[in-house]
């Protein structure tokens, strides 16, 4: 998922109440504070909107978190839960022998913000708007869906989904905020007709607020500065902790460390540096929430440009990266070295990229790959390396700095870096223009299927434009494989062939954290990395 952009600082003053009662939902929200416990909570970020927050384009973080606090999907994560569970569905759905139908009930007496009733022609409607801009704008997050072949409604409250073929992560997808259930009513000129293409595909989206049926509803957002959430006083499940939720949008994480510090936000969430994390953790009245992340930043070659089109080219610059230096050096211990696409989270992970290239940088490993793509003994090779400076965090010059020096120090690179804002960046990795460059993931949905089909496939993502068709058949061999041990093997020997052809090199998995104050509790931490404001509470 490609997330993440910047906004500005904005001071607001906000009243501070009492709410009562507290209790916890099926859907890991909790009840209205408990006694003594604030009205209100300020979170702090360095994440911005980059597109829109209609969840069939929403496909960044920042989007995304606010889509998950605002509407709803069939299906959720529990916190900390690593299998889907129950949300706008009464219970899991029906599935047919073959992997295709999915039939579910729907939770009754459910309401929309703006008090239209959840049915199954909202369902119907929702997951087909989003599929439909999947299989038109190529950017955005509808593409997850476009494997849903037709959605049939037999009663008000019945859905049954068919698949264009088995597709085992299906579930997960459904849990992922792009199947997000929206109001029809507040829906109903953002639909395409099917004829847009093009620019007049993204004027359909409704991009400044979203009409889910949530635990919070959008108030007001200001661009590169807030947003306002309040809670649904209509909501069919337990209320959430604070009434009111402002998310102020920071430009520089030192910013957002200077807010916390004076107490003029609560919670300080994605992304505070190294350094300032272990300056929270050691002052009293503030506390460091941490959790396993599955995140992952890598470097891409641009597999059609000269000289990385060439396969032991490639090999020699895997061969040549520090990882335990990045991780030691810029990190200090908020991420650890990844040896392959898929996170060692995952029971499928392989370490294939380490096996085949090291762990330390091997220039005698270098200077095999090297002569194999016909440079000569002792020629250098001048690699052109990009970065976006901000839109990762305040650290990406130095982790870019780090991993070409790592490559220089070997030898046998000339390393130019060069940087360009995310914008920009984006508009030449499309263009193919940057022949080596820094990326980072942040899953969609909890199956080791969102780190290979993404990278393969350029109807999804594939940033490294690697067209390979033994992966693509790889990929979608694992996710028709109902059988969960045939599939493991099948998922385990993508990562083989991807490690051995290396488009990519893995260099680190991210660790999450946030610092509140200690006034703050139930900031949840967990592997789908979309902060729950409905848990947390100010004393």
């Amino acid at each position: 998922m490609i997330r993440k952009a910047w906004g500005s600082r904005l001071v607001v003053l906000l009243v501070f109440g009492l709410v009562a009662g507290a209790c916890s939902s099926d859907n890991g929200s909790s009840g209205g504070g408990a006694s003594g416990a604030s009205d209100s909570l300020i979170v702090g970020t360095t994440d911005s909107l980059q597109n829109s927050f209609d969840p069939a384009q929403a496909y960044d973080l920042f989007a995304s978190t606010i889509d998950f606090n605002t509407a709803e999907t069939l299906v959720t994560y529990k916190p900390n839960a690593t299998d889907p569970s129950p949300l706008l569905a009464a219970a899991m759905p029906k599935v047919s022998a073959n992997g295709t139908v999915y039939t579910f009930d729907l939770r009754p007496g459910v309401k929309f913000h703006d008090g239209t009733a959840l049915d199954s022609a909202a369902v119907k409607f929702s997951l087909e708007r989003a599929r439909d801009f999947g299989n038109k704008d190529a950017e955005a997050a509808g593409f997850l869906l476009t494997s849903i072949k037709s959605i049939a409604t037999p009663s008000p409250t019945t859905v049954e989904i068919t698949l264009d073929a088995p597709n085992v992560t299906f579930l997960s997808r459904l849990a992922f905020t792009v199947a997000s259930i929206v109001s029809p009513t507040a829906y109903k000129t953002n639909v395409l007709a099917g004829n847009e293409t093009g620019a007049a595909v993204l004027t359909k989206y409704k991009t400044d607020t979203i009409v889910g049926t949530g635990p919070y509803k959008v108030v007001s957002y200001k661009e590169k500065e807030s947003l306002s959430l309040e809670a649904n006083p209509d909501y069919w499940g337990d209320k959430p902790k604070a009434k009111r939720v402002l998310i102020r949008l920071f430009d520089k994480s030192s910013a957002l460390k200077l807010a916390l510090q004076n107490k003029e936000i609560d919670v300080a969430y994605r992304a505070l540096q190294p350094d300032d994390l272990a300056f929270f953790r050691s002052q009293s009245g503030f506390k460091v929430v941490e959790g396993e992340g599955p995140g992952i930043r890598y470097l891409t070659f641009n597999v059609t440009k000269k000289p990385f089109d060439n396969v032991n080219m490639r090999k020699a610059v895997a061969a040549g990266i520090d990882r335990e230096a990045v991780t030691r050096e810029v990190l200090k211990g908020t991420g650890v070295p990844l040896p392959s696409m898929i996170p060692t989270s995952f029971s499928t992970h392989e370490a294939k990229w380490t096996d085949l290239y090291g762990k330390a940088p091997d220039k005698a490993k270098v200077d095999q790959f090297l002569t194999a793509a016909g440079v000569p003994a002792g020629q250098k090779v001048d690699l052109d390396f990009w970065f976006s400076p901000t839109h990762y965090g305040d650290t990406e010059a130095a982790v870019a700095q780090v991993i070409a020096r790592s490559l220089t120090d070997t030898g046998r690179f000339n390393v130019k870096i060069s940087n360009v804002e995310w914008a920009e960046y984006g508009n030449k990795r499309r263009a193919g223009e940057m022949p080596v460059f820094l990326m980072g993931w942040y899953p969609d949905y909890l199956d080791a299927d969102d780190y290979l089909e993404p990278f393969a496939d350029p109807k999804v993502f594939d940033p490294a434009k690697w067209e390979d068709q033994k992966m693509l058949d790889l990929v979608h061999a694992q996710q028709k494989e109902l059988d969960s041990a045939k599939r493991a093997t099948t998922i385990k020997q993508a990562q083989t062939y991807m490690a051995e052809q290396v488009p990519y090199v893995p260099i680190f998995q991210i660790t999450q954290f946030a610092a509140t104050t200690d006034k703050v509790s139930g900031v949840v931490l967990d592997p789908i990395q979309l902060l729950r404001f409905f848990t947390i509470q100010k004393s």
